[in-house]
């Protein structure tokens, strides 16, 4: 894989963007088989579905989200996953229940075996967009002086320390202007946050690596690893929804 720097270039070059998307068609490939479980030959419709992803990867590409080749990947296998959930490509004779792709079987249904082969071809994609996410969120990590790994023994363990610091992460994850200081300096700016979310300076500072990594997945394009923060989500969504009572209120005064 090229620098993200040339995908950068390709984004805003047409002509380049040509030659880039030329030299790539054996990542295009490669990445088309990984996804879709054999191989993948330029004869095939998933070729068609990864080559319109890879575009797709180029112009919406943000370097602050990561190496293009982990961003290119994972927009190839979500295409990939819209398009076998758009055909039905396990069996185009039968139609499936909605629930099925969320990883339901009726067990009694004529068509369990095939409701079981695309639960089980959604579940290997969704665990190599996970790998896939996890490589990506170490790269920005290793910024902030931890690993992904490092995670789960810095992790809050009560439910009390928990809800705190979710509600710091969400503080976090909607301030733009905290944001924004945190990927300029790679620093955690703990008072600000404190002040901002209500809780206290000792224990963001304390748990400062779960904080990052929470905003970060957020903010990024980890759409597997950010599923996994509900509560957090759930303090954004309570948030927003006192922010829009407070200015409905503010309005009619």
């Amino acid at each position: 894989m090229q620098s993200s720097s040339q995908a950068v270039r390709a984004k805003e070059d047409e002509p380049f963007l040509e030659r880039f998307i030329e030299a790539h068609e054996g990542f295009i490939l490669r990445t088309a088989s990984r996804h879709a479980g054999h191989t993948v030959t330029r004869s095939d419709d998933e070729y068609s579905v990864a080559l319109m992803a890879f575009y797709e990867a180029v112009k919406g590409y943000d370097p602050a989200g990561g190496p293009f080749g982990a961003y290119a990947s994972l927009v190839i296998g979500r295409r990939l996953a819209d398009y076998y959930r758009a055909s039905h490509r396990f069996d185009a004779e039968v139609s499936l229940a909605p629930q099925t792709f969320d990883g339901t079987i009726e067990e009694d249904a004529a068509d369990a075996g095939v409701q079981l082969a695309v639960v089980e071809k959604l579940g290997e994609m969704r665990t190599v967009c996970a790998a896939e996410e996890i490589e990506s969120a170490d790269e920005q990590f290793a910024k902030y002086g931890f690993s992904f790994y490092d995670l789960a023994s810095c992790s809050p363990k009560s439910d009390k320390t928990r809800r705190s610091c979710g509600m710091a992460a969400a503080a976090l994850s909607r301030s733009s202007v905290l944001v924004a200081s945190l990927r300029r300096t790679h620093e955690l700016p703990v008072r600000a946050l404190a002040k901002e979310s209500g809780v206290s300076a000792r224990l963001i500072e304390r748990h400062r690596n779960y904080i990052v990594a929470a905003a970060l997945l957020l903010d990024g394009d980890y759409p597997v690893l950010s599923s996994y923060l509900g509560s957090i989500r759930r303090y954004l969504h309570e948030a927003e929804g006192q922010n829009g009572r407070e200015a409905a209120v503010c309005a009619q005064s």
